[in-house]
């Protein structure tokens, strides 16, 4: 069953979800060697303007890696939670899945627990 009006291809979002998880798993890794990147890097040069300048990029971006793969799992559930309402013929469970899937969280709301 389906709902009249959508047109979900249900084989694409699955076929879509296996390869943006694929693509972000790497996310892990590089988040967790950041810092020691910049560090060394900076370290490398002998400069210690060039390694306040990288020690002032990484900690005005450090919440940039966690916060992209906070926006993709959300949109990774939404379009689940989306199609599997799609497929139960829900249209308000979809909508509302489909629109929560577009929300980011601020960089303030990372690592606090998920309401």
């Amino acid at each position: 069953m389906s709902i009249p009006g959508w047109n979900i291809d249900v084989a694409g979002v699955r076929s879509a979800q296996a390869r943006t998880i694929a693509a972000i798993e790497p996310l892990q890794g590089y988040a967790e060697t950041y810092g020691e990147a910049l560090w060394s890097a900076g370290y490398a040069t002998g400069s210690d303007r060039i390694t306040q300048a990288l020690d002032g990029f990484g900690e005005h971006h450090r919440h940039t890696l966690p916060l992209a793969a906070k926006r993709t799992s959300n949109c990774i559930r939404g379009a689940t939670l989306a199609t599997n309402a799609y497929l139960s013929a829900d249209e308000e469970m979809a909508a509302r899945a489909q629109h929560n899937a577009t929300i980011a969280p601020r960089p303030d709301q990372l690592g606090k627990p998920h309401k």
